[in-house]
């Protein structure tokens, strides 16, 4: 989806609408810290009150209630801020703890074209950064400029009870600040902030695509490459944030130029009503205390205002995020499918890659009959894989059906229909668990008996026990420490397993040598049995007793039959790819 430029008030009502989650909570530390500011703001009247009974030698009565006002009010005040902040502790982490099962929860759905055209550690990195500027936005907000606010509308109230023309000139001159520091940082500082933003993203995303690539990166000996276009990229990031950090600076320094002259002013009207004798020394001590609470909430409101607009330019990027479509099934919920037997029907199936102009199938049918073990055969992009991904569901179809057990997948849920599919890929990603957990993982219920049987008919049962922590021993980051012979067997067992009426092997033992390959293809071809099997293959020896062999060529099936029917019709494209065959492969 194309990204619209967000305001200051999309970022607010995007946490807002994590606050009002917590409706109760959210109101009761509204009230705590309106509670608490409006005793800070009384603070300098309460001296004032207490000096005034010194000053006329009042009661000792009256000098110590006084006393116990202005004392009482700093204890209480220090109560209601523990108690306040205990509670808002615990709505902040449940804040952030919401936002980041979200966004997990919203990346999962999000369709496999999105992840074409992302990179992963921009993902991870707008997640990441999220879940801490969440708590800077929302503590800005809420623990500083709140309270701020609250504090500056009681002092100007305060104040005009006693300076009405004073009180009248402060407020003029508060806009004024208020007005200059917001011009500085929403236009100056801001942006510039924003501009950073992006540019992290983008440098964590180069970074992780240059770590995941390291192998190809010394294989062709290009580590010097790698290493100056990282440099070039710090400093380019490096000039964004000084550019950031210099603005900001200057903002904060305008800001406190005009805190300087907040005093100035308070001070001076003070002294013109003392000279005027509207004004007693109380007055004067009043003034100075009031400043002092006011400076010491306003000195720092430049940086509250600077880290708020960071803070939501930061949260642009998981707003964007949040806002990529899902896949169509999601609103509203579509019924499960009832998947037992495995009949796939491609009915006058029309699909063009999002981007592309040529389609890459044009009214294609056929039928896989439910059991049928049917290989798909044919040069690199003659539709072999797209063919399998519409079977998932993967990518919307711009005409026609497709049908399982009669029923169209269009109109059943996703979950449903990945639940009765069961794929070995050609480079099976694995997680960074154990080996029983990625065997296990269709079925994490699976027992461990359950477990090492899948592994033993995969070939893998003897490699694992030799392992000093046996099925408890981690794979690494996508398998890395496995061989991707090792990998693929751990797919199969996970594939076996699974025991799902649908099985796809997309070259499944591609990456296996010849002797693993004959070892392992009892197992498979017990695994495909009594289910319906879609075999891609390149090494035409893992399909020769296929039920049935669809060569593909250029999004349409131009034969099929068995591999003796196929082999023997001259001329015929299967026959000649089977001809052109070095070593089991088929050449391009």
């Amino acid at each position: 989806m194309s990204k619209q430029n967000l305001s200051f008030l999309d970022v607010l009502r995007f946490a807002a609408r994590y606050w009002f989650q917590q409706p109760v909570k959210f109101a009761l530390l509204l009230a705590l810290f309106a509670c608490s500011s409006s005793l800070e703001t009384y603070l300098p009247t309460a001296l004032s009150s207490f000096l005034s009974a010194v000053r006329q030698q009042g009661t000792h009565a009256v000098i110590l209630a006084s006393l116990t006002v202005f004392l009482g009010i700093y204890f209480v005040q220090a109560l209601l801020y523990g108690l306040t902040f205990y509670i808002y502790n615990n709505f902040e982490t449940k804040t952030f703890q919401a936002l980041m099962d979200d966004a997990f929860e919203h990346v999962h759905a999000l369709p496999e074209q999105f992840f074409v055209n992302t990179f992963t550690g921009s993902i991870i990195s707008k997640i990441n950064r999220a879940r801490s500027k969440i708590e800077t936005f929302e503590d800005r907000l809420i623990i500083d400029l709140y309270p701020t606010l609250i504090v500056l509308g009681g002092s100007m109230a305060f104040l005009a009870a006693q300076f009405p023309e004073l009180a009248l000139i402060m407020t003029g001159y508060l806009v004024l600040l208020i007005i200059i520091s917001a011009y500085f940082i929403f236009k100056i500082s801001g942006p510039a902030q924003g501009d950073y933003a992006d540019a992290q993203d983008s440098f964590v995303a180069h970074l992780a695509d240059s770590i995941s690539g390291i192998a190809t990166t010394k294989a062709y000996a290009q580590t010097e490459y790698e290493v100056s276009r990282f440099v070039d990229m710090t400093q380019e990031l490096l000039g964004i944030n000084r550019r950031a950090y210099y603005l900001g600076n200057l903002a904060g320094f305008v800001q406190r130029l005009l805190l300087s002259g907040m005093l100035s002013l308070l001070l001076a009207g003070g002294v013109w009503y003392l000279f005027h004798g509207r004004a007693t020394v109380e007055n004067m001590a009043y003034l100075a205390f009031a400043y002092t609470i006011m400076e010491s909430h306003m000195k720092r409101l430049g940086f509250h205002i600077k880290d708020i607009l960071t803070s939501s330019y930061d949260l642009h990027a998981i707003i964007h995020l949040l806002r990529e479509e899902p896949e169509a099934d999601e609103e509203p919920p579509l019924p499960a499918l009832a998947i037992d037997r495995g009949e796939i029907v491609f009915d006058k199936v029309s699909f063009t890659y999002p981007g592309k102009d040529s389609p890459v199938f044009d009214n294609l049918t056929v039928t896989i009959k439910a059991g049928e073990r049917v290989a798909l055969v044919g040069h690199s992009g003659s539709g072999k894989t797209t063919f399998i991904r519409l079977l998932q569901c993967l990518y919307p179809l711009q005409g026609g059906r497709i049908m399982v057990d009669g029923q169209n997948i269009a109109n059943g849920s996703h979950e449903s229909l990945r639940s009765a599919i069961a794929l070995v890929p050609q480079d099976p990603i694995l997680f960074h668990r154990s080996l029983a957990d990625n065997i296990a993982y269709a079925r994490p219920e699976a027992t461990q008996a359950e477990i090492v049987a899948a592994a033993s008919q995969a070939h893998i049962q003897g490699f694992i026990e030799q392992l000093p922590q046996g099925y408890d021993t981690l794979v690494g980051e996508r398998g890395i420490k496995l061989s991707g012979g090792e990998r693929q067997r751990i797919a199969i067992a996970r594939a076996m397993l699974a025991d799902r009426p649908i099985l796809i092997l997309d070259e499944a033992t591609s990456s296996l040598d010849s002797v693993s390959e004959r070892a392992i293809q009892d197992g498979l071809h017990a695994l495909t049995q009594g289910r319906t099997a879609i075999m891609i293959a390149h090494r035409l020896s893992t399909i020769l007793d296929a039920d049935r062999i669809l060569v593909f060529d250029q999004g349409r099936i131009v034969e099929q039959g068995t591999h003796d029917e196929l082999v023997r019709r001259e001329g015929g494209l299967y026959a000649q790819l089977f001809t052109l065959q070095s070593g089991g492969f088929i050449a391009s």
